[in-house]
């Protein structure tokens, strides 16, 4: 289905957008309090727990437009005839086609026509420091991962312990593992081999990726690397993570980390003050970035859905979301004025995000990509198995997956 404006006038004063419960949703819903007086119009916002689902389970329910967290939402919904091809929508004078780099528009067509928009983006290839700790050690170096690895194995070698850890994450223990290795993929061997491994044209035993793993595994094991050991990755939940890291009883002040660990900081610490936070030092190639978005589908067709579309996913959309102190919006449109944004840590990951995606370089978590069964339960499990099992059972259990798969 191809969205056409000539065959539908407003037949409706109300448009339903659907999504799940996020974190700023508040602001999300002030933006389009604004929208609503802006097109006359009203807007409302129904979070739903699964809006995939809900779409497929709620066929003739009055929703025209969809946040998907997951671009195999989009996929899935496209095969099934339930959402409308964008690609003949235009965003601000430009088709949607011309605002987002190769990447990002592959993972949400089908049939070669694109299904979606996007909201924002959130990085996740962020190491996260205490600074006061930090500022004990002048020879830790984040040149490249190595240096950062090397520089840290000397302290380990010290008996101090520079790296937090914890990832226990219920039945989903694991899924912060396949982020290390994400980054470690993509910024070793770049965005082709990356895509290969997301869609599964490589496989688990393929060199590339015990290479990966081996040199994670480097990093895991290495004696006294991790506060109280390697076991606190399925030991403690990660939630803790940010308690750890900035408890001045603890030797940590590193951890890898993706957006989310801003979630866990306690109000009391400040960003530059007490904490802060960088990319993860490349490899071989600079500028990647791995991370996840918010895709926007349009579930029904008409004139007034799709002129909210159109707002909602132009540069101009977000300005005041920005704007909010503790905000993390970053828009995905490549035309959106930063200097809109207010809090100087969400001006540091949109750059570094941006700049990702000038040169096509921001990858989506290739686990999200890969069918569910594999990227969030098989992954996560021999990722779990290779940190119980130890590094001299990483053949075994990569071979043991390509079967699987």
């Amino acid at each position: 289905m191809t969205i056409s404006l000539s065959l539908f006038s407003y037949n409706s004063s109300e448009v339903v957008v659907i999504g799940p419960e996020f974190h700023e949703k508040e602001f999300f819903e002030e933006e389009l309090v604004n929208l609503s007086k802006e097109l006359d119009i009203r807007i409302q916002y129904k979070e739903v727990q699964d809006p995939e689902t809900y779409i497929i389970n709620n066929p003739n329910s009055k929703i025209s437009i969809a946040i998907i967290p997951n671009p195999q939402g989009v996929t899935n919904l496209a095969n099934r005839g339930s959402i409308y091809s964008l690609d003949n929508l235009v965003i601000d004078d430009t088709s949607i086609r011309e605002l987002y780099p190769s990447h990002l528009k592959d993972i949400v067509s089908y049939n070669n026509n694109i299904y979606s928009g996007w909201l924002r983006l959130l990085p996740n290839s962020l190491i996260w420091f205490d600074i006061s700790k930090l500022n004990q050690y002048p020879d830790v170096d984040f040149t490249t991962f190595e240096s950062l690895i090397n520089s840290t194995k000397d302290l380990a070698d010290k008996n101090i312990s520079p790296w937090c850890a914890n990832s226990e994450s219920g039945a989903s223990t694991g899924w912060v593992q396949t982020n290390w290795m994400e980054d470690l993929l993509l910024t070793t061997y770049g965005p082709k081999v990356y895509d290969e491994w997301s869609r599964l044209e490589i496989g688990p035993s393929n060199v590339k990726i015990y290479s990966v793993l081996k040199d994670l595994g480097n990093f895991i094991f290495y004696s006294s690397m991790i506060e109280n050991g390697y076991q606190e990755i399925f030991n403690k939940e990660f939630r803790n993570l940010p308690r750890m890291l900035l408890d001045d009883n603890n030797d940590c002040f590193l951890s890898w980390s993706g957006h989310y660990f801003r979630y866990y900081i306690p109000e009391e610490y400040k960003y530059e003050k007490d904490f802060g936070v960088i990319k993860l030092p490349s490899v071989t190639y600079e500028n990647s970035i791995v991370g996840i978005g918010d895709a926007l589908v349009l579930v029904e067709n008409n004139e007034v859905s799709i002129t909210t579309m159109q707002s909602l996913l132009s540069k101009n959309f977000g300005e005041v979301w920005a704007q909010k102190n503790n905000s993390e919006f970053i828009s995905a449109n490549k035309n959106f004025d930063s200097a809109f944004i207010e809090n100087s840590l969400t001006s540091y990951k949109f750059d570094i995000t941006h700049d990702a995606l000038k040169n096509d370089m921001f990858r989506y978590d290739a686990s999200e990509i890969m069918a569910r069964p594999i990227g969030a339960n098989l992954l996560w499990k021999m990722l779990i198995d290779y940190i119980r099992q130890g590094p001299e059972s990483l053949v075994r259990l990569l071979n043991e997956l390509d079967k699987e798969i």
